[in-house]
């Protein structure tokens, strides 16, 4: 039976359950009326975002700094040469500058080849303007992505050739999720419209929810560009307040900073990375374990998905009066042996198809005859020697089929 003393009790529990849930109603309405007032002053142009205006910093972003900022310098040469590929076309570039200025190279801020620029001249007796976008985990869909945002930047940024350095790796990656979840993507689809493909890129049910939620909230959104907000206030704080020096710049010991660096890959300060001539014999490492993974399992889709994205840059670029030459990368024997039985055949085949059908050239040099183990730093990465060694084989090949006559195409009986 219900004592007298209870009913005061229950009705304290039930105001206090409503009081709360006002509040929860309250707050959310809140939410919702500064979600519609942040839009109306970002489609108005108060808020004045920009892609450059990120509190990370990642390499691709570096990349974007650079290319943006050549595009809107009134005196921008025509690009001649886009240099397009991973980390293997990414440590050839860095290592052969380094080797062939005998300067050590800041990986942040070297964006263009002064050897194949050089080498080029030379065997041309013509200028040649170059810019790279040779990045870290870059997969085939990632370079569409790339290459579509540098034809929208205007007719100065359509390069007359584009030199593509594939591997296996960027077809058929087991460590990659989906084509969404690279750097490469989420920082670009700021710098250009990627509507064509954001519905077929999300595969998983949290991709499709995540895009879903960006079109509904404003603040969801936006919310890099307003973290960009909360960092630049914060670093102003700590310079007021404390006296703190330049926050862009790396301070912490080097041992520190790796471990960072593995943690938070796509947080890059202006003097990360430094890659200096050789001394001495260059060092080898053992990066199977690695590759094994990437290896790990074949997935026909992902790689059926990836030459879509090849076929849709090959495609572009001859909308654009863009040559392509593929350049397959060179790799190690223990690489390649790593691989599952027969992918390397098919992933060879299928690309050269492509290339045939699309208008492009094709340039092997996956030969261990011109690239012996020496050149290499591991299993896929050359060594700064051998950046130099590929960019003098690449030159001296690309001018070879240019002088060469073409074969005749026979249509497939």
């Amino acid at each position: 039976m219900q004592t007298s003393i209870d009913k005061p009790k229950l009705d304290d529990d039930m105001k206090s359950e409503s009081f709360a849930a006002s509040f929860v109603i309250q707050g959310f309405v809140c939410l919702v009326v500064l979600d519609l007032l942040l839009r109306f002053l970002g489609t108005a142009g108060y808020l004045g975002f920009n892609p450059l205006r990120v509190s990370h910093r990642s390499w691709v972003y570096w990349n974007e700094r650079e290319f943006l900022l050549d595009a809107k310098a009134s005196k921008q040469k025509p690009l001649n040469t886009a240099l397009f590929g991973s980390s293997l076309m990414m440590s050839a570039l860095h290592g052969g500058d380094a080797v062939y200025l005998n300067k050590p190279q800041n990986v942040t801020l070297h964006h263009k080849s002064q050897l194949f620029k050089d080498l080029v001249e030379k065997r041309s007796g013509k200028s040649d303007n170059n810019f790279a976008f040779a990045l870290g985990g870059e997969m085939v869909s990632d370079a569409y992505i790339l290459f579509k945002g540098m034809l929208e930047q205007g007719q100065g940024c359509r390069p007359e050739k584009l030199i593509y350095g594939i591997a296996p790796r960027d077809f058929m990656d087991h460590a990659l999720p989906s084509v969404t979840s690279t750097e490469i993507y989420r920082y670009m689809r700021r710098v250009t419209d990627l509507a064509e493909i954001e519905k077929q890129a999300r595969t998983s049910p949290t991709e499709k929810l995540e895009l879903w939620l960006s079109k509904l909230s404003y603040i969801y959104q936006h919310r890099e560009e307003f973290l960009y907000l909360q960092s630049r206030y914060a670093k102003f704080i700590c310079r007021k307040l404390l006296g703190a020096g330049d926050l862009d710049l790396v301070h912490a010991p080097m041992h520190i900073r790796k471990q960072a660096f593995l943690e938070l890959p796509e947080d890059s300060a202006p003097n990360e990375v430094i890659v200096t001539p050789p001394v001495g014999p260059e060092p080898y490492v053992d990066n199977s374990s690695e590759y094994r993974n990437r290896y790990r399992k074949y997935r026909e889709y992902q790689f059926a998905e990836q030459l879509g994205y090849l076929e849709k840059l090959l495609q572009l670029a001859k909308a654009n009066n863009t040559e392509v030459i593929l350049v397959n990368m060179p790799l190690t024997q223990a690489n390649m042996n790593l691989m599952p039985s027969g992918f390397y055949q098919n992933y060879y085949n299928r690309v050269e198809n492509l290339a045939r059908l699309n208008g492009a050239r094709l340039l092997d040099l996956n030969d261990q005859k011109l690239f012996p183990i020496e050149y290499f730093g591991d299993g896929v990465h050359m060594n700064t020697r051998g950046g130099k060694r590929f960019f003098e084989v690449l030159v001296d090949k690309l001018f070879q089929t240019e002088k060469a006559p073409r074969p005749e195409i026979k249509p497939a009986t």
